[in-house]
């Protein structure tokens, strides 16, 4: 059987799926509650699926991957750890978020500092934020369709554009079974391709001792390094730059709304928290198989024939020099991983728009239908503006996406985790935090992207609009202090 008919075949099964999961969903959600969160009615074996196929995206398993090819385990302490660290704070505050009775993220600074402005801000926040990282999930998918199928790259984003609205349109309910069905596939693929790898190889014990022997290498230039690969650093991942990853992706994680939003959807707050840890088990099974297929395909190809971005030497790999049966199953659920972040993230630029900002804006009460049928225009909206940015996307992804999440690293991280673990801030001071770490954002980011400093900007900005944040909540509390005093 040909490459094309097998690949055609998996396409037309996996389309068939989700069309059936779409299709029983699409009448679900009539209630903002319910479209957005199910109804806080999620047992949490569904939750810990839909919080790890949410995580596993396409930077995890194609830039990451190939990462881990080209600069072996020293991608770890650049991207892996900063993210275990980040879910581990997410698990500390769970239930606390939980017992807020909240749909969205921005919702808990209305409740708490009766400012309907700050819930309308970081709306506009987390839409923005996401319209951007949506770039690299539609890129994931775009280049494997264009390898798979022979088409150009642009006709590959817009197949998954089509998708992951028809996914996201049936709300959360849709999402989460999508994200089930996605992670079962992932899963399957993973065991299957690792142990394929692993195999021809010659077991683990010869894969360390064959990739002990070989230095970084970049697929790129087609050059070869100083650093061996199983080092913890490397020349492209130094100690400044890998360790102040953490300011970025991991404290981005921490305060992410997409992984937020699957304990606030738990069924309670000892689920919301028990969500987090168990899918952190199923996190580290997941990163030991794509870490081990990484490393073994550098011993099987030590060196590739062409030129390729470290984003799409997965792709090269397994459809031509390590071709086999398994490579079309593997690659169609590299499709789902990558749908199972875009429609959470989409469906999240539909919350902020339709709910905290129309709703939460409005003068007048918006009814819950048509607060659901907003956040559905916000998907189709989202999603065509990031499929348009798709069309020029970044290079290397994984650095993409930290410098993304960086941006909620500073602005979100403080006042989040300051609200829920104490009563001490005040709305002055989370505004100083917003101000401040924008403006920490708009100088930070450019010299960092000019080659000024290699650390991570986030690694400076968490700090200075965490300091506002603090100073300003003191001064209140102190005029407040003086006030009662002035007034007995």
């Amino acid at each position: 059987m040909s490459k094309t008919i097998l690949y055609l075949g998996y396409f037309c099964l996996y389309s068939l799926v989700l069309l059936i999961i779409g299709k029983s969903s699409l009448r679900d959600g009539s209630t903002p509650e319910d479209y957005f969160i199910c109804e806080r009615k999620v047992g949490v074996a569904q939750s810990v699926c839909t919080f790890t196929g949410t995580w596993v995206s396409a930077i995890t398993i194609l830039s990451l991957t190939g990462s881990v090819y080209e600069d072996g385990l020293a991608v770890l302490f650049y991207s892996v750890i900063p993210w275990f660290l980040g879910a581990f704070l997410l698990a500390l505050v769970a239930r606390r978020l939980y017992d807020n009775g909240i749909i969205t993220i921005p919702e808990l600074f209305r409740t708490r500092y009766g400012s309907k402005a700050l819930q309308g801000v970081y709306a506009a926040v987390i839409i923005l934020v996401y319209v951007f990282y949506l770039v690299s999930q539609y890129k994931g998918f775009g280049m494997i369709s264009a390898a798979l199928f022979n088409i150009p790259y642009p006709v590959g984003v817009g197949m998954v554009y089509l998708f992951i609205l028809y996914t996201t349109f049936g709300g959360y309910r849709s999402v989460v079974r999508t994200d089930v069905f996605n992670l079962v596939l992932l899963v399957v693929g993973l065991v299957v391709l690792m142990g394929s790898v692993v195999s021809r190889v010659g077991g683990l014990g010869q894969l360390y001792r064959q990739a002990g022997q070989l230095t970084c290498y970049s697929a790129a230039r087609l050059t070869a390094g100083r650093a061996p690969l199983l080092v913890p650093f490397s020349e492209r991942y130094t100690p400044v730059i890998s360790l102040s990853m953490f300011w970025g992706w991991g404290l981005g994680l921490a305060a992410n709304p997409q992984y937020l939003v699957r304990m606030l959807g738990a069924s309670s707050g000892r689920d919301a928290r028990r969500t987090v840890l168990y899918s952190l088990v199923l996190l580290f099974a997941i990163y030991f198989a794509l870490v081990h297929i990484g490393l073994g395909m550098r011993t099987l190809v030590p060196e590739l024939a062409q030129p390729v971005d470290t984003d799409g030497i997965i792709i090269q790999l397994i459809n031509n020099e390590l071709y086999g049966p398994w490579s079309g199953f593997f690659l169609f659920a590299v499709f789902g991983a990558c749908i199972s972040t875009a429609n959470s993230q989409l469906l999240l630029i539909a919350s902020s728009f339709s709910y905290d900002l129309a709703k939460g804006l409005s003068r007048r009460e918006l009814s819950a239908s048509r607060v659901v049928n907003l956040g559905r225009l916000a998907v189709l909206g989202g999603g065509t503006l990031a499929m348009l940015l798709t069309l020029n996307p970044p290079d290397f992804t994984l650095s993409y996406g930290g410098d993304v999440w960086g941006l909620l690293g500073i602005l979100l991280f403080p006042p989040l985790y300051g609200t829920l673990l104490t009563n001490r801030l005040t709305r002055r001071g989370v505004w100083a935090c917003i101000i401040t770490g924008g403006a920490s954002i708009a100088v930070l980011y450019p010299l960092y992207y000019r080659g000024a400093f290699t650390a991570h900007p986030a690694m400076f900005g968490v700090p200075l609009a965490a300091g506002a944040m603090v100073l300003v909540s003191a001064w209140d509390r102190k005029r407040e202090g003086e006030d009662h005093e002035v007034a007995g």
